[in-house]
Formats: structure tokens, sequence, C-alpha cells
């Protein structure tokens, strides 16, 4: 009788102990504490509140490396630039990992890379249809308004698709969206093998259904092909029908959840801080004046070198992508004072090194000014990561902000709500994705007569 009752017990203990404790070969290493760690993901903490709370501590401590545990399993987070930098550099010694297949998150997205050309008619086009619904003056909800302009953006350029996301109440996203809030159950992040034995089988259904909507949008392209990123994959070959469609997946996810972060971050403290707000106005009013059509190189980084900085500095302190894909070390490997076993996986944790004192003077500040020193880019910036191994579309997604931030610029000024959630901070959502996107960020646009009437000669 008493064998019977301890069996339940003990094998809790081992289940506990499997959580608890990392590998044997991994225990030389600083790790965060597992019960805050669990209490952080029941919760629904995200993602940039739990670094800050439990991994930053380790690196304002010296430390530049530290496990963490995570769907299942412990790995290594990279807390410094340079070992961040050298993992990146070789592709060999630290290939990409591939997740489980199980996972539902994999299930959905797949594996893709992609790359984009720089439309500028259409993302000022959009800003202006966007400006249009906005109106004269009107507080709206900007994060939901910036997924609806990045949809259209990577809809119109990159996928060969009209969303028409901006203008309609779009099925498709809300689909997309309630997708992902149900695969951000914290039980199931935290122990991914419950997709095994307790399958989320209408989810799965509502999965399956999504990445239908995927195929059809791929197969209408292959009838109607144009002069978009999908048209000229549909080109290649070697490409098979499945990776056609993970790169369609991915396209949706990191062209329109990341940008739309990146915008409501931009647009956030451009609100909270409207002395930089005036003088990005009036950097974008003194390049561009009355010109019909903004070119590529109006709308560059050397032309708009404040604005640009501003870009810069809200993707460093808000960074839409807390880590980097993992790596995996295919050989017992020594970074810094660190010895790495073999097949460990490795997270570049671009989050907290993006706030690390140690590189970045007051990192909780909005300072786009530190991004027109003289020799920034060894300060260790890296929101589309590094080397071999960056994001093929950060010119895309940098001309994307610069083009919708020159357009309302010209057209509005904007604050925050007097009760605005965000009064004395950022609030971000929870994400499965690790992604660090404001949520139900309220911004109120009043329109700028002159600006109103220079808009105008543009076409709006």
């Amino acid at each position: 009788m008493y064998i019977l009752t301890a069996i339940p017990f003990v094998f809790l203990l081992i289940c506990w102990y499997g959580i608890a404790v990392p590998p044997k070969n991994l225990r030389h290493l600083p790790r965060v504490a597992i019960l805050p760690l669990l209490w952080s993901y029941l919760t629904g903490e995200t993602e940039d509140c739990r670094i800050k709370r439990l991994v930053l501590p380790f690196s304002r401590a010296g430390e530049q490396v530290v496990l963490v545990w995570a769907l299942g399993r412990w790995m290594v987070h990279i807390l410094d630039y340079k070992l961040a930098q050298e993992l990146s550099d070789n592709v060999v010694l630290f290939p990409k990992e591939t997740p489980d297949d199980a996972s539902l998150l994999w299930r959905f997205v797949g594996s893709a890379t992609f790359s984009a050309r720089i439309p500028i008619e259409a993302f000022t086009s959009l800003a202006h249809s966007l400006s249009a619904i906005v109106g004269k003056r009107c507080t709206v909800i900007w994060d939901k308004y910036a997924q609806c302009f990045a949809l259209d953006a990577v809809g119109s350029t990159v996928l060969g698709h009209n969303f028409d996301a901006i203008e309609t109440d779009n099925l498709f996203v809300q689909d997309y969206n309630g997708v992902m809030g149900e695969i951000a159950d914290p039980l199931y992040l935290i122990f991914p093998w419950m997709e095994r034995t307790f399958p989320r089988r209408k989810l799965m259904c509502r999965i399956d259904t999504l990445v239908d909507s995927f195929m059809k949008l791929l197969t209408d392209k292959k009838v109607d092909p144009g002069d978009d990123m999908m048209t000229f994959m549909l080109k290649d070959p070697a490409m098979s029908h499945r990776e056609l469609r993970d790169n369609m997946i991915t396209l949706f996810i990191g062209g329109h959840d990341t940008a739309a972060g990146a915008i409501s971050t931009l647009f956030y403290f451009l609100a909270r801080r409207p002395d930089i707000q005036q003088r990005a106005r009036a950097e974008v009013l003194d390049v561009l004046g009355d010109d019909l059509d903004p070119t590529v190189e109006q709308l560059s980084g050397v032309s708009l070198p404040y604005l640009t900085a501003c870009i810069r500095e809200a993707l460093r302190i808000n960074t839409p992508i807390s880590y980097i894909v993992p790596r995996q070390a295919n050989q017992p490997v020594q970074l810094g004072k660190y010895a790495i076993p073999a097949y460990t996986s490795l997270i570049v944790n671009i989050y907290a090194i993006h706030h690390d004192s140690g590189r970045w003077a007051s990192p909780d500040s909005f300072m786009p000014e530190r991004f027109l020193e003289r020799g920034w880019q060894k300060s260790g910036w890296l929101p589309f990561a590094l080397g071999p191994r960056q994001c093929p579309a950060r010119n895309f997604a940098m001309y994307e902000q610069r083009a919708l931030a020159a357009v309302f610029l010209r057209e509005y000024e904007w604050t925050l709500p007097e009760q605005s959630i965000h009064r004395d901070s950022l609030k971000n959502a929870f994400s499965p994705f690790a992604l660090t996107l404001p949520h139900d960020l309220e911004l109120t646009f009043t329109r700028i007569e002159k600006a109103g009437k220079m808009s105008r000669k543009w076409g709006s």
C-alpha cells in the first residue's frame, strides 16, 4: 500500500529534478533559478520584463552567458556582444538548430529565409491610406493600425497579395491573431511534451486551416504571377512546395509582426518626447520639401540621419525580436571563459545585449543621439542579428519605417492620452515567439494643416 502511494510522489520528484537541475555537462555555467522562471511563464510575464528581472542581473555581475530553462530544456543565453559576434560569424561550428516537428510553433511556421527590394512608392501610398483613416484629429489603437500597415506592405510588395487590412476588417488577420493567442498557452510553452500527451486538436485544426489559406495564396500566385518575392521564389525549380509554403508563412510573420512592433515602439517614443518628434519633423520637412514623389535617396539614412537614429534607438530599446534563432555547437567549444559541450543550444539574447549598461549609457532611456556619434556600429546594436546571419530584409524594414514616419511627421503631431497605460513605460503583449510588441497603445493624432496641404501635393 505504501509503495503504491509513493509511486506518484517519486514520479513527480523525478520530473521536478529533470526540470530544476540542468544536465551534468552544463552545471558549471551560471543559471537563472527555476522557480522564478516557472512563475514568470505561468503568469504570462512578457519577455522584456522577464529578461530585465531575471537575466540582466547576471550581465551586470559580469557573466557573459547564462543558462535559462525554456520550451522544456536548458539553453545557453549569450549576453555579451563579442561572444554573439563569434557565434554569428562561424556558421560551420554553430549551425542553425532544427526545432522539434511536434511543436505547434514549428508546425505553423516551418523554416525559411528571404530577401526583398525597396518599394518606396508602395510604402508612401499605404502611409497616405492610413493617414486618411486617421483623419484630422483622432485617438486610435496604434499597434493595430501598425499591424494593418505592415501587413499591407508585406502583402503588396513581397507576397504579391492585397490583404487590404488598412481599409477593411481583415478576417485573415483575425484568424492569425486568434491562432497566435491560443498557441501562447503558458503550460504548453513550458512543457512542449504536453502537445503529444494532451494534444490540442481544435487548435491543430485551426492551424491547419490557416496554413491551407496560405497554400491557397500560393496556388493563386502560381496562376497569377507578379513583381514580388513569392513569384521570384516560384521560379526556383529546386524549391519544394513545402519550402514555398514555409517561406510564405515566414514572410507573413517576419514581415508584419516584427515591423508592426518596431513601428509602434517608434511612434510611442516620439509621442513621449515631443522635442524629439519636432526635431525629426524639421529634418523631414527640410529634406523632402514639396516633392511629389519621395525617392529612395531622400528616404535613406544618409538623407534623414536623425529620423534614422530615432528608428535605431527604438529598435534597441524595445527590439521586436528578443532572441536570434537558436544555434547548436556541433563540437565542444570555448566561448570566452566558458566551456560549452557539443550539441548545446545557444541563443543570442538581443534584448539583454541592447540593455547592457557596460555598453549603453542609460540603457532604459530613449536617446537617439547615441546613433549620431562616430563608431556607434561597435556599440552592440543587433536587432537584425549579425554577420552572415543578418536579416536579409533589414533595408526593407528601415525604409518601411522611414516612409511611414516621414508621411506622418509631415501631416500630424501625436501624443499619449492622459490615461494611457503606457504613460510611465511601454507595455508589451505576451508572445509565444518571444516578440516584444506594444499592446493596446493608444495615440492621439492631430493634423497639422500646413503639412496637410503639402501632403495633398503628394497625392493623398
